[in-house]
C-alpha cells in the first residue's frame, strides 16, 4: 500500500510521522480542493452524534465537563468525547484547512471544501446493528459520495484520510473466560477490518491514509476498574499489543 502512515501510538505520534508525508498547505495553492475524509470513533468524532434532550452514553458529549478546556469553543460542550479537541482537529490544523475538523457527514449536503467527518463515539470495526455505526458503513457512506459526484472538484489523490479505531469498542465486549486461541482469531477479523477499509479507500482514489493504533487498553479506566484503579490491566495491554503488531504487519504487506 503506497503513501500509508501506520502509527505506532494513537495520538500524537500519527501527527509526527505523517508530518513528513503531508505538508501544510492552503487550498487557494492548487487549482482542485483537496480534502481531510475522518473515519472511526471517538477520537476522532468531533460532535456528529447530535444532542438528545436526555443525556445518553453516545450524546454525553454535549453536556459539562465536555469540553470544559476547550477555549477554542469558549469552554463549551460540542459533542466531542473530550474537555477539549480531538484527532481531527489538531489534523485539520496540520494540513493547513480550518481551525477545527471537517464538519460532519450529511446525506443531504454537498460537503465543503475542507472535508467530511464521518466518525462516531463508541464505533468499531464489528459493531453490532444495535450500536453506533460500523467503520465499514462509514466507508460505505464516503463511497456514496464519490459515486453521486458530490466531491468530483476534489483530488482525493492529494487528499488524507484519518483511520481512528482507538477507543478499543471492539474489545469491550471481551469475556474475561475468552480463551487465547479465540481472542486471537477476534483480534485478526478486527485488523482485518481496518485493512478492508483502507484498501476501499485507496481503491476510490484516496492514497494518503493515516491509521491509528490502540493505546494500552489496560490503563484506560474501563479495564483498570477490574483491579480497582491500582494498576493497569496486562491483559488489556496484551490485547493491544497483539492487535498493533499484526495491524502494522497486514498494512505492510
Amino acid at each position: 500500500m503506497t503513501k500509508l502512515v501506520f502509527t505506532a501510538c494513537c495520538f500524537l505520534l500519527l501527527l509526527l510521522n505523517g508530518a513528513h508525508h503531508v505538508e501544510a498547505r492552503r487550498h487557494r495553492e492548487r487549482r482542485k480542493e483537496y480534502m481531510l475524509l475522518v473515519f472511526g470513533d471517538s477520537f476522532a468524532d468531533a460532535g456528529n452524534r447530535l444532542m438528545r434532550s436526555a443525556k445518553s452514553r453516545a450524546s454525553r458529549g454535549w453536556y459539562y465537563p465536555y469540553g470544559s478546556s476547550d477555549s477554542a469553543h469558549r469552554n463549551r460542550a460540542t459533542g466531542r468525547l473530550s474537555d477539549g479537541l480531538v484527532q481531527s482537529d489538531f489534523l485539520a490544523r496540520m494540513l493547513g484547512n480550518d481551525d477545527e475538523s471537517p464538519p460532519p457527514y450529511s446525506p443531504s449536503e454537498v460537503p465543503d471544501g475542507s472535508g467530511v467527518n464521518f466518525a462516531l463515539p463508541f464505533s468499531g470495526v464489528l459493531n453490532g446493528p444495535q450500536e453506533e455505526m460500523a467503520l465499514g458503513t462509514q466507508i460505505e457512506q464516503f463511497t456514496r459520495l464519490v459515486n453521486r459526484r458530490d466531491i468530483e472538484d476534489v483530488d482525493l489523490d492529494d487528499s488524507v484520510a484519518l483511520v481512528s479505531v482507538s477507543n478499543g469498542h471492539d474489545y469491550s465486549h471481551v469475556s474475561d473466560t475468552t480463551s487465547s486461541e479465540q481472542m486471537n482469531a477476534y483480534i485478526r477479523d478486527v485488523t482485518d477490518g481496518i485493512v478492508d477499509a483502507v484498501k476501499r479507500l485507496q481503491d476510490l482514489g484516496v492514497s494518503k491514509v493515516l491509521v491509528n493504533s490502540l493505546p494500552p487498553l489496560g490503563c484506560t479506566p474501563w479495564r483498570s476498574r477490574l483491579i480497582s484503579y491500582a494498576r493497569c490491566d496486562s491483559s488489556g495491554n496484551t490485547i493491544a499489543s497483539t492487535h498493533n503488531a499484526l495491524l502494522a504487519h497486514k498494512l505492510s504487506e
